[in-house]
């Protein structure tokens, strides 16, 4: 799997292949769950890649941080300090969630409790190693060996899922399948990739300073979690939610509508990240042309959505009065805001403007959350959230772009220690 020129149409490949199979996964569960069912499998999912998505910051700043290593310099690697760190980093994890789950585990999974516990610790511990592999993987501009990562995963939850759903509609088994492909993909692949990796990079950061950047990254992901997959576990955290039908509805509906642009771009976030470094006096015609692009695309897509999504969810769920046309086109449309939010956020973080990047992602996460809190019929509320939050969040990267950079970018020098 060596590195070729096409990174960007193998990333999005990968992700139309692997994050379609996912979002496939998710119309056969919500059918075969059923609305008020489907809730509680919708928290669980939400509240998995909610975390998952604090934790694709390691991905991010590794991304950041690898360069390749000149012939000569290539057994002086800094590996040991990423691969140490994921180690440290995933147990660190597993006993933080193990830890404290019987604090949260009553309010954010009531009707499973603590059966949902142990595959969401084994989940997000093995993420840990799949999101530092996968940083290298960017680092090293080695598109094939990441997007198979990301194909491999999404095709082998698939499968394990809906063998389960032929078997059982048993929500703590079906966690199960969603969560352990995490620890299944590295084990698939890592003889085929190991070869490009081992012994050809450094990073250009130290122990303490990589866990100190990927703290901020972590922290900016984390919001960005709640603005994508956590959206409904906030909604449901933050009001009434008048009953689980209309909660399941619309939480079916956000996770299908959405997906198309804001799973794309944050698919393309690590990639963003190693283009925008790599030719910084352009950067910021790059992040204009990305948004306009990301914003038609949202445009185009909540018109089909106004026109096509309350016939498509009636034949799903076999009742015409599921969401509204103008519902659904709203819901497609707020998410190209974030998929914009997305591009900036990769911008200020090529320059390792580290607090700007988290900033942006930090006030869109908390404005999401205090508009949500607002006495408003679910919808009203959920969206006027949608919009207000990655509003507020461009403001921040915005202004920072739009400083100049404070520092020179690029690989270690020849001369500079790297071990």
């Amino acid at each position: 799997m060596r590195r070729g020129p096409n990174g960007a149409v193998l990333i999005l490949a990968a992700t139309a292949i692997g994050g379609g199979a996912g979002y496939l996964l998710q119309i056969i569960t919500g059918a075969a769950l059923g609305t008020a069912a489907y809730a509680p499998f919708a928290v669980f999912w939400s509240a998995l890649y909610l975390l998952i998505s604090a934790l694709s910051g390691v991905q991010q700043e590794v991304a950041r941080a690898t360069h390749v290593l000149g012939e000569g310099a290539r057994g002086a690697s800094r590996a040991p300090v990423v691969r140490n760190f994921a180690v440290v980093a995933a147990l660190i994890i597993a006993v933080l969630i193990a830890g404290t789950a019987w604090i949260w585990v009553g309010a954010v999974f009531p009707a499973n409790g603590w059966s949902l516990v142990l595959p969401l610790v084994i989940g997000l511990a093995a993420y840990v190693v799949v999101a530092a592999t996968a940083g290298v993987l960017y680092g090293l501009s080695l598109w094939a060996s990441a997007a198979a990562l990301t194909i491999v995963d999404g095709l082998v939850r698939f499968a394990i899922v809906a063998v389960m759903l032929s078997l059982t509609t048993d929500i703590a088994v079906l966690a199960w399948g969603v969560t352990l492909p995490f620890a299944i993909t590295p084990l698939i692949l890592w003889p085929f990739i190991r070869r490009g990796v081992v012994g050809r990079f450094g990073i250009d950061v130290g122990p303490r300073e990589l866990s100190w950047n990927v703290l901020r990254t972590v922290t900016a992901a984390a919001a960005t979690g709640v603005m994508v997959s956590g959206l409904p576990l906030m909604i449901q955290a933050t009001g009434d939610i008048v009953s689980s039908d209309a909660f399941g509805s619309l939480s079916y509906a956000i996770t299908l509508t959405r997906a198309p642009i804001v799973i794309v771009v944050l698919a393309l976030q690590s990639y963003l990240v190693v283009v925008f470094r790599t030719d910084a006096d352009a950067m910021l015609g790059r992040v204009v042309r990305f948004a306009i692009i990301v914003l038609a695309g949202a445009g185009l897509l909540s018109v089909l959505a106004w026109w096509l999504g309350p016939w498509a969810l009636s034949i799903l769920f076999g009742r015409a009065d599921v969401l509204s046309g103008g519902t659904i086109a709203l819901l497609v449309a707020t998410a190209g805001l974030v998929g914009v939010l997305c591009v900036t956020g990769a911008a200020t973080l090529s320059r390792a403007q580290h607090g700007p990047f988290a900033g942006g992602w930090i006030v869109a996460a908390v404005s999401t959350i205090i508009t949500l809190l607002l006495p408003l019929g679910l919808h009203e509320r959920t969206i006027l959230a949608m919009v207000v939050g990655p509003v507020a969040g461009l403001i921040v990267h915005i202004v920072a772009l739009r400083r100049p950079a404070s520092v020179h970018l690029g690989p270690p020098a020849p001369d500079d220690p790297i071990s």
